[in-house]
């Protein structure tokens, strides 16, 4: 039986990637701050909940077996606003990354490190490459653990995700916040959306993880991503397809000023694997699930 560390397991995709490596056979044993959120993966026999402090606490401390793979998804913070601009948060962050990293090589055989592809991201006016400190601290945290991992032994595999949405997502990202808006008549303020976007069915990305962990090579990076992207604008307009086909959209009302540059992220897609979910299908399973959850209707804005 294989078995699996997934650090932030009771976050939006670690939970999806418990969940799904469970159903594939692993031992998966999930760690998180908040024990709460790893209770609906305790209804399996094979999941291991562990409530760590990763910025204190050791896993090693309180796994003793030794794991095929660890998942490396805890990251402090939330995606977007000041947070992505936080030198003192993002610096931590690259701190915990390498401690966890350090300990790894005690209870793992391959250490996967889950990145983003804010890495990429571009601004229009300066062409600064990467623009926030996310972007570059994910980067720095890689780096330092590849090199962790080359001295200590193990394998090191760096998976780089971009937008993921789907069910189980409880967030404001950008493509709740759309979906809200369609759904409930909100005012909605649109770039001009012509730069290639590319977002991620949640069930596509736990598969593309999975799929890096045991097919990867040793220090290589991967995309989980689609080959072809088409742009946001396009996204929207097959979104108002599904969810309000009568409702007319305005593009450039909100400015544009940084994009994702796409460009080499598409070359390192894994071999093999390729992104299966209908866009339309996906965007309607989210849209009912939103639905559900939160009947009123939370606060739009632009993106």
């Amino acid at each position: 039986m294989k078995i699996a560390i997934v650090t932030g397991a009771g976050g939006f995709i670690g939970g999806a990637l418990s969940k799904e490596l469970l159903n594939s056979g692993y031992k998966v044993y999930g760690a998180d701050i908040k024990t709460e959120c790893l209770e609906p993966l305790c209804r399996f026999d094979k999941f291991v909940p562990v409530a760590v402090d990763l910025s204190t606490e050791n896993l090693s401390d309180k796994i003793s077996e030794k794991a095929d793979v660890m998942f490396y998804l805890s990251w402090g913070g939330s995606l977007g606003g000041k947070d992505l601009y936080d030198v003192e948060l993002q610096t931590n962050n690259i701190k915990i990354a390498a401690k966890v990293c350090r300990d790894a090589s005690i209870i793992c055989k391959k250490f996967i490190f889950v990145s983003s592809s804010y890495e990429h991201m571009k601004s229009r006016d300066t062409k600064d490459f990467p623009i926030n400190i996310y972007g570059i601290a994910k980067r720095a945290a890689g780096d330092i653990c590849a090199q962790i991992s080359s001295k200590s032994g193990i394998e090191y595999v760096k998976a780089v995700l971009t937008n993921t949405y789907g069910i189980g997502d409880r967030s404001k990202k950008a493509v709740n916040t759309i979906i809200n808006a369609m759904q409930n008549g909100l005012p909605l303020k649109l770039v001009e959306g012509n730069n290639p976007n590319d977002w991620v069915y949640i069930d596509d990305t736990v598969k593309g993880l999975i799929h890096v962990a045991e097919q990867g090579e040793a220090y290589r990076e991967y995309y989980i991503g689609h080959k072809i992207i088409s742009t946001f604008k396009d996204k929207i307009l097959k979104m108002g397809e599904a969810i309000c086909h009568e409702r007319q959209f305005t593009f450039g009302e909100m400015p544009e000023n940084t994009y994702i540059d796409y460009t080499e992220l598409t070359e390192k897609i894994p071999a093999e694997f390729e992104c299966l979910s209908d866009f339309k299908e996906s965007i309607m399973k989210t849209a009912n699930w939103l639905k559900s959850e939160y009947p009123a209707k939370f606060s739009g804005g632009g993106v």
